[in-house]
């Protein structure tokens, strides 16, 4: 699609190069256009972080403290069960918000509904820290809890879609891996962001004090969080495609309808290749941390000291990830990322087992790499595979549905093939490797959206306008 006012020898945001020559009397409204993309990657990338450090938060929270403060009466056991189901109810709340946020995406506009999203999080988020426990108000206390925990799935549930395509969207066709990676990267942000809070407060508080009320503390700073997000997304302008589209009245009145009657195909192929991705990065919070306490004996804060510099890494490797489908293809790079990922999960825990933090460290990587590289590649290939006017809520309920089957059962899952092994991680690990294998069939099944070549100058079909060409450049693309 081209930007509204872009004129020709601008380069279009999302469709096909205008005829070349006078680009530099259009260098202001270059500019412009430029800095209104950085101003999108770092609303994404903040935003996202936000998001995921709040919907981390809890993981790692349901992992070590909620079954003390929530379920006191359970057996150690049963009370870190009905935490880890508080924690599943968050994913069997994503497809519905992918839903709800996405047809909001899809009919009102992508900044639209981040900003929504990022709102019911930050207050949901903020709530679970002034939440008394079981001993205070009894069984309402585990039951306000899972409500909370529902809203914050609803809101991730249509955040990650809403951020990819406003910034997908955005970005010039060459280019659109690189910048949809932008919003991807708060994943691991926020995984790096809530281990790095619960180390800090481990580190500098009694066991008694950290039980008590210190795993209070980040949560409640998620109030602060939610206000320097919506400050940075507010900034942001709405998407080009989606403002073409509502210009015209081409938008669709009912977004799913349309996903699931012309592009059921696509919604299945991503969630076939979301699942390994759904399935290691719950299993890596809500496992791995119990197990290397439990099993390998490290303390608890060496174990976040574990995940902590693993993500560190991780964010600083992604940068040079986050381009390579742009330049290889979509599918490329996915497949690779799976098949390190499927190794990874078995050498993750003979790592592990080693029992010294630097060889754990190295472990959680050979485990998470491969995650954020395909991940990353979900940003501009998921939307990629719909068109416009049901862009948000197909790419986002297609990889929703991975989580439920995943991502929410990933700590039961896991706890059970872990006694069947008698405490040996391999069923574990057999178990990671077979997602892992999953999602390869998926993206070879996936076509590669990558542009084939660079936007080249094309004529204008005779009688028709700029704007009919870039539609139709919109539609080959999303067929590839």
């Amino acid at each position: 699609m081209v930007v509204s006012g872009a004129g020709p020898g601008l380069p279009s945001v999302a469709g096909t190069a205008g005829p070349p020559g006078r680009v530099g009397r259009r260098e202001p409204a270059v500019h412009g256009r430029f800095t209104m993309l950085r101003r999108v990657a770092a609303a994404g990338l903040i935003g996202s972080t936000i998001e995921w450090f709040d919907f981390f938060l809890y993981a790692m929270m349901s992992a070590l403290v909620f079954d003390h403060v929530f379920f006191p009466k359970l057996n150690s056991t049963a009370g870190s069960l009905a935490s880890f189901a508080t924690f599943g109810a968050g994913f069997v709340a994503r497809p519905v918000g992918s839903l709800l946020m996405g047809h909001f995406g899809d009919r009102v506009g992508r900044k639209s509904a981040l900003v929504v999203s990022l709102v019911v999080m930050g207050t949901s988020t903020f709530a679970i820290g002034l939440l008394p426990g079981y001993n205070s108000i009894g069984v309402a206390a585990p039951a306000i809890l899972t409500a909370l925990r529902l809203l914050q799935g609803l809101s991730l549930g249509g955040e990650w879609s809403g951020a990819v395509t406003l910034a997908m969207e955005h970005a010039p066709d060459r280019k659109r891996g690189w910048w949809a990676a932008w919003a991807q990267f708060g994943a691991m942000g926020g995984i790096m962001l809530s281990s790095g809070t619960v180390l800090l407060l481990s580190e500098n508080l009694t066991n008694r004090q950290f039980m008590d009320w210190g795993w209070r503390i980040p949560f409640l700073a998620s109030g602060v969080l939610l206000l320097v997000g919506l400050f940075v997304r507010l900034r942001v302008a709405e998407s080009p495609v989606f403002q073409e589209i509502s210009t015209e009245g081409t938008q669709v009145t009912v977004p799913v309808a349309e996903a699931v009657r012309r592009h059921s195909l696509s919604m299945l192929r991503a969630g076939g290749m979301h699942l390994m991705v759904a399935g290691f990065a719950t299993t890596l919070l809500t496992f791995y941390i119990p197990y290397g306490v439990k099993h390998v004996h490290f303390s608890r804060t060496d174990m976040l000291k574990v995940v902590f510099l693993a993500t560190v890494v991780t964010c600083l490797l992604s940068p040079f990830l986050a381009g390579l489908s742009d330049r290889f293809g979509r599918r490329t790079v996915y497949v690779v990322g799976t098949t390190l990922g499927g190794i990874g999960a078995f050498t993750s825990f003979l790592l592990l087992d080693v029992g010294t933090v630097p060889v754990a460290v190295i472990g959680i990587l050979c485990l998470v790499l491969p995650v954020a590289a395909t991940f990353q590649v979900q940003g501009a290939w998921f939307p990629e595979l719909f068109p416009p006017a049901a862009r948000v809520t197909g790419s986002g309920f297609g990889s929703q549905m991975a989580t439920v089957l995943v991502g929410g059962p990933a700590p039961f899952v896991a706890t059970a093939l872990l006694d069947r092994g008698h405490g040996r991680p391999w069923w574990v690990a057999s178990y990671l490797c077979l997602l892992a294998v999953a999602s390869t069939i998926a993206a070879l099944l996936t076509p590669d959206t990558r542009p084939a070549r660079a936007s080249a100058p094309a004529p204008i079909p005779a009688g028709g306008t700029r704007a009919q060409h870039a539609r139709q450049a919109e539609v080959a693309r999303v067929r590839v």
